[in-house]
C-alpha cells in the first residue's frame, strides 16, 4: 500500500490506516493522491440503511480496559446476536442477546458476570456502545468520511471507511459497511492518539430477521425537558442544561423512568453531534452520596469524577437531586457542561 498524505487530516488518516493494516487482514487498495480519499458511500447511506434494512448478525464485542499503574491493558471479547427490524426511523426495533464470553465455559464466574451485564445493559450496548448515525444533519456538520477501499468481511463485499471528527478530542471511527445493505459489519473506535477503545466485529450476517421479541424499554420518551418534568410530577431541583459549552451538540432525546421498586424518578437527556453522544441524568429525591465523606463540610461542593480513555462521568448532588454527566473519552466539554449544570442548580436552589 502506498500512501501520499499532504495535509494534517490526511496524515492522521494515513497513520490510522497503517495501524488498522497491522491489526486486520491485509487489504489491496492503492492510494496515489490524498484527494482519492473521497468516499463511495456517505453518512446518508448509513443513515438510510438503519431506517430500512432488516438483518441478523452474530458479532464479537471487545471491551478494552486501559492500562493502569502496574496493570497491563486487557480485552474482554463477548459474543452476541443482534436482530434488527427496521421501522423507518433511526431507532429500529431490536433484540441483543448474550451468547457467551470467548474462551470462557458456560457458567464460569466471568460468563455469569457478563450475562448479568447484558440483562441490565443490552439496550445501552446497542444504542450507545457502537457506531451509529444518530442525526444526519448534525453528523454532516461535524464529521467527514474517507474511503480506504474494498474489503471482504464474513464472505461479503464491503467498503472500509474512516469517519473523522472536525474536533480533535473526539473518537475516530473505522467502519466496514456491507456493499449490498450498507449495514456495519465492523466498527473500531480510536481516540485522537489512535489508541483502540472498542471494537465490534461481525462473524456471521444475513440480510433478514426472523420472529423475535424486540427489546421493550421501561423508559418513556417525551417531547422535551418541560414534558419530562411534568411526567415526573414536577419535582423541585431539576435543571434544564444550557448548551453554550457544547455548540456542536443538540438535544436528541429526553426520557423519564420510574423505578417500580421504590417509585423514584430519573430523567435522562441525551445529546448528540450526529455520532458521538453524552447524557445528563437527574434523579430527584435522592440522598447526597458524598455526605458521609470524611472531612466534608455540610453544603460544600463535591464533584466525583471517573475518567479513562473510553469514558468520562461526573457526579454531584444539589437541592435533593443527584446529577450525572457522562460521555465518551476525556472530553473537556463534559467538565464545562457539568460545571454549568452545577452552577445552574446552585442558582435555582
Amino acid at each position: 500500500m502506498r500512501l501520499v498524505c499532504n495535509s494534517v487530516a490526511h496524515r492522521a488518516l494515513c497513520a490510522l490506516t497503517l495501524v488498522v493494516a497491522a491489526a486486520l487482514a491485509p487489504i489491496t487498495v492503492a492510494v496515489a493522491q490524498a484527494d482519492e480519499f473521497a468516499p463511495t458511500a456517505t453518512l446518508q447511506t448509513l443513515d438510510q440503511a438503519q431506517r430500512s434494512q432488516d438483518y441478523t448478525v452474530v458479532q464479537i464485542r471487545r471491551f478494552v480496559t486501559p492500562a493502569a499503574a502496574g496493570v497491563a491493558a486487557s480485552v474482554t471479547s463477548v459474543r452476541e446476536r443482534l436482530e434488527v427490524a427496521a421501522n423507518g426511523t433511526a431507532k429500529p426495533s431490536f433484540a441483543l442477546t448474550f451468547l457467551g464470553v470467548e474462551g470462557e465455559p458456560t457458567g464460569s464466574p466471568l460468563h455469569l458476570k457478563w450475562q448479568q451485564a447484558y440483562a441490565r445493559h443490552a439496550a445501552r450496548f446497542f444504542g450507545h456502545g457502537s457506531f451509529r448515525v444518530r442525526n444526519l444533519t448534525v453528523a454532516n456538520a461535524n464529521y467527514t468520511m474517507h474511503d480506504f477501499g474494498a474489503v471482504t468481511r464474513v464472505g461479503r463485499s464491503a467498503r472500509r471507511l474512516v469517519v473523522f471528527p472536525t474536533s480533535v478530542d473526539k473518537s475516530i471511527w473505522l467502519v466496514e459497511i456491507d456493499d449490498a445493505t450498507a449495514v456495519n459489519l465492523y466498527a473500531a473506535e480510536f481516540d485522537s492518539n489512535l489508541t483502540l477503545l472498542s471494537e465490534v466485529e461481525a462473524v456471521s450476517f444475513v440480510d433478514s430477521v426472523g420472529g423475535f421479541t424486540p427489546y421493550a424499554s421501561t423508559a418513556t420518551t417525551v417531547a422535551d425537558f418541560a414534558a419530562g418534568k411534568t411526567a415526573m410530577g414536577d419535582p423541585a431541583g431539576l435543571v434544564e442544561p444550557a448548551l453554550t459549552a457544547t455548540s456542536e451538540y443538540r438535544l436528541d432525546q429526553v426520557e423519564v423512568q420510574n423505578d417500580p421498586l421504590n417509585g423514584s424518578w430519573t430523567m435522562t437527556l441525551t445529546y448528540t453531534d450526529g455520532i458521538d453522544q453524552f447524557v445528563v441524568t437527574q434523579s430527584p429525591g435522592t440522598p447526597d452520596a458524598f455526605a458521609a465523606l470524611p472531612g466534608k463540610v455540610a453544603g460544600s461542593t463535591v464533584i466525583g469524577r471517573f475518567r479513562d480513555a473510553a469514558m468520562s462521568a461526573l457526579v454531584f448532588w444539589e437541592g435533593g437531586v443527584s446529577f450525572q454527566v457522562a460521555g465518551r473519552g476525556s472530553l473537556r466539554r463534559l467538565d464545562d457542561l457539568a460545571k454549568d449544570v452545577y452552577l445552574q442548580a446552585l442558582s435555582d436552589n
